[in-house]
């Protein structure tokens, strides 16, 4: 990796790891949600970074792909456990991290285990080690604190302006023989579970992204994949941040390009048991001293 990719990454790092910490304070019972959301992505914008892609404030038995709805009046509630994972990119460089924030402080401990095991896990980040390790390392730290790493889950290598590309981090043992190199950009995130420690997709779904272009007749589809394609460079985005259309037409059109294979669309994720789920992440470039750039 050259100097100025490095730097583009620590920087989107640096300003994903101030943004995640505030966070903390917007996170308390009776607060609303959406400002949470809206706040947190208008603060990466402000410190000089972009949005890699919409914030997901995930409560519960929800481990991921949840963002609230335009106009949400949802709010923390006292016994929530709620995961904040947030992306940011400079120049397509992707800084991804999240944490659980438990305002039921009698789940606290699912907490001190994610970020345990999330700890062991990056100390393992080095050339050469089998991804399967991680896994292996992973499943390890959070059975001994008495919980269940979700199996369907993974963390993941990032690429320009791409956040899932090449290898997975897996959270349990694998066999496989996918190795670090250095210098590899990864997301290293851990997820216990209370329940199942599997995750089921459900019919909810806020956040998309443009998987295709093929010729639309209509004019608002046109312009969704437009803003898709220029606005967001095939990053995900909320469906909350599209103007125009909304409501009911909107959910039409992005059904319709659903089905053609145009837009790919994240439905929330949950527990099959909806047992409670905690997350922690931080970014990682391979090295013999494994550079964490969300720190």
């Amino acid at each position: 990796m050259d100097d100025d990719i490095l730097e583009k990454y620590l920087l989107a790092g640096k300003i994903a790891s101030q943004v995640r910490e505030e966070s903390r304070k917007l996170v308390a019972p009776g607060k609303s949600i959406l400002l949470a959301a809206e706040t947190i992505e208008s603060r990466i914008i402000e410190l000089g970074g972009k949005i890699a892609f919409p914030v997901n404030i995930s409560l519960n038995e929800f481990a991921a792909h949840c963002t609230p709805k335009a106009k949400d009046d949802s709010v923390f509630g006292d016994n929530d456990v709620v995961k904040v994972d947030l992306g940011v990119h400079v120049d397509g460089y992707i800084a991804d991290t999240a944490i659980t924030v438990a305002l039921d402080k009698t789940k606290q401990n699912m907490v001190t285990a994610i970020e345990r095991a999330l700890k062991n896990a990056i100390s393992m980040a080095t050339p050469g080690t089998k991804t399967g390790d991680i896994g292996t390392v992973i499943s390890e730290t959070i059975e001994s604190a008495g919980y269940r790493p979700v199996s369907n889950l993974s963390g993941h290598m990032l690429g320009k302006y791409t956040i899932h590309t090449g290898i997975s981090i897996p959270n349990i043992p694998t066999k496989s023989n996918e190795i670090l190199s250095e210098g590899d950009a990864i997301a290293i995130e851990p997820f216990l579970s209370e329940g199942s420690g599997y995750v089921k997709e459900t019919n909810d779904a806020e956040i998309c992204r443009l998987a295709s272009e093929k010729p639309e007749r209509s004019p608002h589809a046109r312009e969704i994949i437009r803003i898709a394609k220029e606005k967001y460079r095939g990053l995900p985005f909320a469906l909350r941040w599209i103007e125009r259309p909304s409501g009911a037409l909107l959910s039409t059109i992005i059904n319709q390009l659903v089905m053609r294979g145009i837009i790919h669309r994240y439905p929330f994720l949950r527990d099959s048991e909806k047992g409670f789920i905690s997350q922690a992440e931080h970014t990682v470039i391979v090295a013999d001293e494994p550079i964490i750039t969300t720190k």
